[in-house]
């Protein structure tokens, strides 16, 4: 297993991530109100920020890539939540998403644990895969508000928006990101099942 130092968990782009999250967190609770509409985005703008600011700052380690990759699916999932509970989306989108990111958050937790040489950052499918789910996930949230205020035709604009995003998302982008993301995993626990052996070989 891979250990980390604690400068690699002391980061600015670190702490972005994590101001992203509460940010989603709160916002997703009240995500039918403009308000949590827009501290929803702010945290998922806040999520694209620190991979570019670990780059500038040299701040860049697996473990960040780690932190981005499982608070960046955590997000989502708390979104998902939030929306369900507040009946915002389709229960079958919200489930297609919810279960995408489950296991993709899944095999980015295993794969830091395994440790290796992998690079933890998201795959480039998993990052159109959550930009096509964020949209369908706001466009939602944008068309529950239009209908609180009475504006259904608008509100049936972004509800097809949404439908749209969650079958792109999920679908093309998202089975491809992952069958990487599980990949990775088999991947690494063969290699480590290989040192094992060889190791053992040795002895």
């Amino acid at each position: 297993m891979r250990t980390f130092r604690l400068s690699d968990v002391l980061t600015v782009p670190n702490a972005i991530s994590a101001l992203g999250l509460v940010l989603v967190l709160h916002g997703s609770a009240r995500a039918d109100t403009a308000r949590g509409i827009a501290e929803t985005v702010a945290g998922r703008l806040l999520d694209l920020l620190d991979g570019e600011v670990a780059r500038k700052l040299d701040q860049s380690s697996e473990f960040g890539a780690g932190v981005d990759a499982t608070f960046d699916k955590a997000g989502v999932l708390a979104i998902g939540i939030n929306e369900w509970r507040g009946g915002i989306a389709p229960k079958p989108a919200l489930l297609a998403i919810a279960a995408q990111n489950a296991v993709n958050l899944v095999a980015t937790a295993v794969a830091t644990r395994l440790g290796g040489d992998k690079d933890l950052a998201p795959v480039d499918e998993g990052k159109y895969a959550m930009a096509y789910q964020n949209g369908a996930l706001g466009a939602y949230a944008v068309s529950a508000l239009l209908r609180r205020r009475g504006n259904g035709r608008a509100s049936m604009v972004f509800r097809i928006i949404g439908d749209a995003d969650t079958l792109i998302g999920t679908g093309y982008f998202g089975i491809r990101a992952s069958r990487r993301y599980v990949t990775r995993v088999v991947e690494l626990t063969r290699s480590r099942n290989l040192r094992r052996s060889g190791g053992a070989n040795s002895a």
